[in-house]
């Protein structure tokens, strides 16, 4: 062995045999640590690091990969109950390519890829059940893309095609949702969800789809004429948006004055969804415009005999034969035609859909609670003033029409004597706060109480100096006392006032340290007043 190596074991050994057990015991747990620290660590760097394969894999492709991790030799772990595979950090990139050309990875179902190899002999059924389980796999997956959809089921019914009209049956559709984490889907996204399915099928109408939950919820379903007025979910979820705001706006408004949860105000909204097309034509016959004008003028001369003799009517002699004298006529006649437009305005309005038809308002607030003088308090309703002042604020609020055919009642009555209320609430909440608290402050009461009983003297324990048995200690000092008799007995009176002198500095010596120990500004303190006295 070599001489260092002996040296340190040596000292290690010495250095083990001059300390307390409990210091052995310190040491030791902090060795031990040391070691467990130290291994994890090493496991910790030699560890192979796995890392995500696929997540979220259904059971059909989590059952094709792990025979294909298998058949490569590829190790690998299995997390989520079987929904996430893990392999070695070096083979993700490599596993995923390969499996992207062995084609096992389908989704949800199987889609069109049952179309990729065609087998002889398949009948027009056997082709038209493969196109209607294609066409599900296909909707179950795109809907699954949606994050808070888990996974998603879809069942077609497609109708075969008959020679008559009359005959045909309408495709219909149902959907199974699972969502992810306990979310919800809104109103938008289910509607989403059932006109992506109504126009991927032909002649599917939302009329003829229905959606539900896992849990049993119907998210969509066929209205009919009789629910709702007709309503689509769209619509009532309007209305009742509008309704929503309109009592916002009153308790708002009425909290100021009566005090907050004093008031409670409904609304009804009768609301209108047609679609109406006016067409206006407005003639102001005042205003005229002028279109066309069109103006003839004619002139007419000629030549006539004056003073001449009748002619016989049965001569059929020359002109000149005929005697008088000639003259010339010329005439002249103009004509004007004028046309005109009516100024005309033409007008096509469209009414608004969801226009309010009619309000129905319905205000609750509560009144006065007057002590007596026996103590007891009684219920006092709102003036008459009072009333039609919260009435008008309320139909200020709502847009209040009186033509429209608006109403609006307000009441007051009693809610219940605050006082009492706030008294019991205060309990309930007191308690409340108990229930819930009660647990953890109990927790930590005793986890302080075994830290300050328990840990804290082990620790000053193992901290303090090692003391001696009081019996030894006690006749060490009368050992002690005895000695310092016998020398004193022979000393001068000189040298006993030297002794007692420096026993005395000794003495105040131990005296200061057990003072700055127990405490250090009393201490300071009486230091400062002792250098006050000697510089004065």
């Amino acid at each position: 062995m070599p001489p260092f190596v002996q040296n340190s074991l040596a000292r290690a050994t010495d250095f083990w045999k001059n300390i307390s057990l409990p210091q052995r015991v310190l040491l030791g747990g902090l060795l031990a640590s040391l070691l467990i620290v130290l291994s994890a660590l090493l496991f910790w760097m030699n560890r192979t690091e796995y890392k995500v394969l696929y997540s979220h894999l259904y059971q059909e492709d989590a059952a094709g990969v792990v025979n294909f991790l298998k058949k490569e030799k590829i190790p690998y772990e299995i997390a989520d109950s079987g929904s996430t595979l893990l392999v070695p950090e070096s083979h993700v990139y490599e596993a995923r390519l390969k499996l992207a050309g062995e084609n096992v990875l389908h989704g949800q179902g199987i889609g069109f890829e049952l179309f990729d190899e065609n087998k002889i002999g398949q009948t027009n059924f056997v082709q038209n059940i493969n196109y209607q389980r294609a066409l599900q796999g296909e909707l179950s997956r795109t809907i699954s893309e949606l994050p808070e959809v888990e996974s998603a089921r879809v069942h077609l019914v497609l109708p075969s095609k008959s020679l008559f009209v009359e005959e045909q049956a309408p495709p219909s559709a149902a959907i199974m949702l699972k969502l992810s984490g306990g979310r919800s889907l809104a109103q938008q996204q289910v509607q989403a969800i059932v006109n992506l399915v109504s126009t991927s099928v032909e002649g599917l109408g939302p009329e003829h789809i229905t959606v539900a939950d896992s849990r049993g919820k119907v998210l969509y379903e066929p209205r009919s004429d009789t629910d709702m007025a007709g309503m689509t979910s769209t619509q009532l979820e309007y209305q009742m948006n509008m309704q929503r705001q309109l009592e916002q706006r009153v308790e708002q408004l009425l909290t100021p004055i009566v005090g907050p949860g004093r008031a409670i105000v409904r609304v009804n909204a009768d609301l209108d969804f047609d679609r109406t097309t006016i067409r206006k034509e407005t003639f102001d016959p005042k205003s005229a415009v002028v279109r066309s004008e069109v103006k003839n003028e004619e002139e007419n001369r000629g030549a006539a005999n004056v003073g001449g003799g009748t002619p016989d009517p049965n001569y059929r002699g020359e002109n000149d034969l005929l005697s008088g004298s000639g003259t010339t006529q010329e005439s002249t006649r103009t004509s004007s035609t004028t046309n005109f437009d009516i100024n005309r305005e033409e007008r096509q309005i469209v009414a608004q859909i969801g226009a309010v038809k009619r309000l129905s308002v319905a205000v609750l607030v509560d009144g006065k609670y007057v002590t007596q003088q026996d103590g007891s308090r009684t219920f006092e309703p709102l003036g008459a003033d009072q009333l039609a002042q919260i009435r008008q604020l309320a139909q200020r609020a709502v847009g209040f029409d009186e033509v429209r055919g608006d109403a609006i009642e307000v009441s007051s009555i009693a809610f219940g004597d605050p006082v009492e209320g706030e008294s019991s609430s205060a309990l309930d909440t007191a308690s409340r706060y108990f229930q819930l608290l009660g647990k953890p402050v109990l927790n930590v009461l005793v986890i302080l109480l075994f830290l300050f009983f328990v840990v804290r003297p082990v620790v000053l324990a193992l901290l303090r100096p090692k003391v001696e048995d009081p019996t030894v200690q006690e006749q060490q000092e009368l050992g002690a006392a005895e000695e310092m008799k016998a020398l004193t007995e022979n000393m001068s009176e000189e040298d006993l006032a030297a002794v007692d002198a420096a026993k005395r500095i000794e003495n105040a010596k131990y005296l200061a340290q057990q003072m700055v120990e127990q405490n250090m500004d009393q201490a300071v303190l009486i230091m400062r007043q002792w250098l006050a006295q000697g510089e004065a």
